[in-house]
């Protein structure tokens, strides 16, 4: 719950930098950006786990393809409810992800590369959130907007441990 009113205090900081989802779409445009960006996590996860030594690292990758491959199904089930997949919001996001895949496959130590390359990403998910959290109307999607922050704010603390050391 204290992460939960630490983030709500930076939520107007973050806002001003959050992700290249039109400004106001609403919870179509959030989740058809939301599934792409997943997507994105998914493909770094299964690079990551065909290339990691670190146990950790494996138990991360592990846990992004469990829980995103289970909020993808969640968000596309609901996608028909907003007039279905937003296709431009879709796609700029998977241009995005797909830079960030690249990014992973070009360096030199995937472990410290994935687990740099995914605290990146979670925190481009959390500030999508919490643009969510401020405009969505839905509760689902408010739900799940908090579900998200939440998350991923813990996994990017594990991360930055990680890297710490």
């Amino acid at each position: 719950m204290r992460y939960l009113w630490m983030l709500l205090l930076l939520l107007p900081a973050l806002a001003q930098h959050a992700h290249p989802a039109p400004q106001d779409a609403g919870e179509r445009a959030f989740l058809s950006a939301m599934i792409a960006h997943h997507e994105g996590a998914l493909e770094m996860a299964r690079y990551a786990l065909k290339r990691t030594k670190d146990p950790a690292v494996r138990t991360w990758a592990e846990a992004i393809l469990k829980d995103q491959e289970r909020e993808i199904a969640l968000m596309r089930s609901w996608l028909p409810g907003f007039g279905g997949l937003e296709p431009t919001t879709y796609e700029a996001m998977r241009r995005e992800m797909a830079s960030m895949l690249q990014a992973l496959q070009k360096a030199p130590n995937p472990d410290r590369a994935f687990v740099e390359g995914m605290l990146l990403h979670h925190k481009g998910a959390v500030e999508m959130a919490l643009k969510a959290l401020t405009t969505a109307k839905d509760r689902r999607v408010l739900d799940l907007a908090r579900d998200i922050v939440l998350a991923q704010a813990q996994e990017m603390h594990a991360f930055r441990l990680w890297l710490l050391k």
